[in-house]
């Protein structure tokens, strides 16, 4: 069996022309398939893959007639995506597509489901997808071609986005396929011949990994199509102005790009010259421009195509991985521009990029008129684009279903306060969650339960049983959801466990979590809880296994990484809990209190280096850290020399812990505590003077120490140490400190004999023995003073 690699077959329109004979088979194949009697044979298997792989490997020896049946599922995809992702879809019948009639046994929506995770109920004709999935699985499973692998990774990837939620089955099937994929890209003739198909390759998989949010995997191939396509995205300072009235220009963030002369690449005109692209609105507001005045020339080359892609794949890549702030909305917007700016480019390309822009001007009232109208203008398009146009690249720009921009728009009417047409728009799309949100807004949260019931009615559904819960606090509908599904739905066990979680029953709802993620285990919302109701419950165990499980499938949240290690320290495993805060600072430098952690797990772990860096990273938060009891430990293990984590002797560290204390003891200039600690690190005895002097006026300062025995025996032993190293200061000092050590033991030898007055007049019990030390020290420096005269 050999299907050549033919590049046409990928149906991305680029190369595509009129006279094509690939292009017009395709095109032809979006109205109805040629091939009738190959179209029987399939239905007859009922689509189980034993049967339909036998039937398919019979043809195996048949070239014209395995083309067929790839040319079969590949426009049966292509019908389902087109009709899918066009907001008007023309009618279809599918036993006049197919030229026969669908088998009445096969319930495509109940074949599709994964995990238990149904079909969204928007979905049209889901019959097509199952045809497509099921004979590319069988093709690739027969072949190891590279078409048949590409079309099946684009399948299982439409296949997720319609499902309601992820499913753990495909995502494993994705991750074997994408693994195939990439040792093709460095391998395969159709790479080496088409380098641009690489960089497509490279962009849909990188798609694929940003729909489970995994945005470390999906960084390692946007950086490998950047890399590819020569392409270079910088975010720079400009000055400029925003609004109409400004008179000051101030900084501005700027994109400039720039592409390798060496690399080819087919202008965005030549590729897609003829697409039909939705209008661009202009932001008509009487303070705000419509795009930022900059008072220079950004360098900004014409984009083609498949890089406009990577510019939005950049967008996606950081609102997948970045906090939601205005920080990253501001950071998002010369991408945005950048690719709006093209005059040609990929149809689906602009849509996504248009969608994301209202998201993002929804939260602003200057802008959010123009997020309005700019999705009803993509809503409502009935200008009728081609499904040429329609298809190219869309699976590389993660462009939503066309249901999902209605919901869009309705989630646009709820943020302006427009709450009873998003309720309308709601309920057409059978987005029955939303229902319950607008009633409750409305007050009339008893009407959602009605609604939901009346569906119930018509035709029940675990997820109905489980929102008609929601909206009545009634924890029996979970019960019958459970029952209903033959006790195999994730849902209804994930929203029983909610239910619980939301009442702060965590002991409760830990068996119904644990339940829901044998089913699905890809559910990230539902280990943290589980995490987290474990911690509060002291299951260590099972807290460890889901917050790892939640940081496997999402890495980039700092709250997991720090409460996976506040269990590790619950388990005596403080070196893990270590690791886990080094990577929950990876994600949040700027947290005081992760800080905090950092420095006690640090100092018990040996990683002394790493206290430093946290006491000086808290001053530079919070302006202060004064936690005497940590810095006297740090103090003592350099003071001692103890071994690090790493086998190296902390002494080494003298120097930048000094450095340290100096920052410390500015901030906290009457803290004694501090200031004896300080003084027990300094290299020479007149600092150690000079510092434990004042740690005696931060503990005197209020006047009434000598009032309490314990805080009077505390000021004798400090004068004592201070008589003593003053002493020795003097005695030890060079010939140009001499002047400096005399006063500084005359400073101390003052500041004796103030404690012994104030010391004899209280006459504690506890303080006669060191009192007279003290005394004899005092008198042992003033006849030494007495000598040096």
């Amino acid at each position: 069996m050999v299907i050549p690699l033919n590049p046409l077959y990928l149906a991305n329109f680029d190369d595509h022309n009129e006279s094509d004979e690939i292009s017009g088979k395709l095109k032809a194949g979006l109205s109805s398939v040629e091939n009738t009697d190959l179209c029987r044979q399939i239905f007859a298997t009922g689509f189980e893959n034993e049967e339909l792989t036998k039937l398919i490997k019979g043809y195996v020896e048949d070239n014209k007639t395995i083309t067929e049946v790839f040319h079969l599922a590949t426009c049966a995809f292509l019908k389902f995506m087109d009709i899918n992702w066009n907001p008007h879809p023309e009618a279809l019948n599918v036993n006049e597509f197919f030229g026969v009639e669908w088998p009445a046994v096969v319930e495509a929506a109940t074949l599709l489901q994964r995990d238990s995770e149904p079909l969204y109920v928007n979905i049209l004709f889901p019959e097509l997808l199952l045809f497509s999935s099921q004979i590319f699985t069988v093709l690739h499973s027969i072949e190891s071609n590279v078409l048949f692998l590409w079309w099946n990774l684009r399948c299982k990837v439409s296949h997720q986005r319609a499902l309601e939620d992820a499913s753990a089955t495909i995502y494993s099937e994705l991750e074997v396929l994408i693994a195939k994929l990439s040792n093709e890209l460095q391998n395969s003739e159709l790479f080496v011949s088409k380098p641009r198909l690489k960089l497509l390759a490279c962009t849909e998989i990188c798609q694929a990994y940003l729909l489970y949010g995994r945005v470390q995997k999906a960084e390692e191939y946007l950086t490998k199509g950047r890399e590819l396509a020569g392409l270079k995205l910088e975010l720079t300072g400009i000055l400029g102005k925003r609004t109409k009235y400004q008179q000051n220009a101030l900084p501005q963030l700027a994109l400039s790009s720039a592409l390798d002369s060496n690399v080819e690449r087919p202008a965005a005109e030549d590729s897609h010259g003829s697409s039909e692209l939705p209008p661009d609105l202009e932001l008509d507001d009487d303070l705000r421009l419509n795009k930022i005045q900059y008072n220079e020339k950004i360098s900004q080359a014409e984009l083609p195509s498949l890089e406009q892609t990577l510019c939005l794949l950049t967008v996606q890549y950081i609102q997948k991985s970045q906090p939601k702030d205005d920080l990253m909305r501001e950071e998002l917007q010369p991408y945005i521009d950048a690719v709006l700016s093209q005059k040609s480019g990929a149809w689906s390309t602009r849509v996504a990029t248009l969608l994301i822009r209202c998201q993002l001007e929804a939260t602003h009232k200057r802008t959010v008129e123009r997020a309005m109208l700019q999705c009803e203008a993509i809503v409502n398009d009935k200008t009728g684009v081609s499904s040429s146009t329609r298809l190219s690249y869309l699976w590389a720009s993660g462009l939503p279903p066309s249901w999902g921009w209605r919901q869009q728009l309705a989630d646009l009417c709820l943020s302006l306060g427009l709450t009873k047409a998003a309720l309308e728009q709601y309920r057409a799309l059978c987005l029955w969650e939303d229902v319950i949100v607008c009633y409750t807004m409305l007050q009339l949260r008893h009407k959602a339960a009605e609604v939901i019931q009346q569906q119930i009615d018509i035709k029940p559904t675990v997820k109905l049983y489980c929102l008609l819960g929601d909206a009545t606090d009634d924890i029996t509908c979970y019960e019958r959801a459970w029952q209903f599904s033959n006790h195999r739905s994730s849902r209804a066990q994930r929203h029983w466990g909610n239910y619980l979680f939301d009442r702060k029953q965590y002991t409760e709802c830990i068996p119904h979590f644990q339940k829901s993620l044998e089913i699905n285990s890809i559910q990230e919302r539902v280990w943290l809880r589980l995490g987290y109701a474990a911690l509060e419950t002291e299951q260590w165990e099972i807290s460890a296994t889901a917050y790892r499980r939640y940081t496997y499938l999402h890495p980039n949240t700092f709250e997991a990484w720090n409460n996976l290690a506040k269990v590790y320290v619950q388990q005596g495993d403080k070196p893990r809990a270590y690791r886990a805060l080094m990577e929950a600072l990876r994600f949040n430098y700027d947290n005081w209190k992760l800080w905090e952690n950092v420095i006690l797990i640090s100092l018990d772990t040996g990683h002394f280096e790493d206290v430093l860096r946290g006491v000086h990273r808290l001053l530079d938060l919070r302006g202060q850290y004064g936690d005497a009891p940590v810095l006297r430990l740090l103090a003592r293990a350099v003071l001692e020399g103890q071994e690090d984590a790493d086998g190296h002797s902390a002494g080494r560290l003298r120097k930048r812990l000094l450095e340290l204390f100096g920052r410390v003891t500015s901030v906290h200039q009457n803290r004694p505590d501090l200031w004896q600690i300080y003084a027990d690190l300094s290299p020479t005895y007149l600092l150690k003077a000079q510092r434990l002097l004042k740690a005696y006026k931060g503990f005197t300062q209020s006047g009434n120490w000598s009032n309490n025995p314990e805080t009077c025996k505390k000021v004798i032993d400090l004068a004592l140490t201070l008589l003593e190293n003053s002493l020795k200061a003097r005695q030890e000092c060079e010939e140009k400190e001499i002047l400096q050590a005399n006063q500084q033991l005359s400073s101390a030898r003052l500041t004796g004999q103030a404690v012994i007055r104030a010391a004899e007049k209280q006459d504690w019990e506890e303080t006669k023995a060191v009192l007279d030390e003290l005394r004899s020290e005092f008198n042992k420096v003033t006849e030494y003073m007495k000598s040096i005269m």
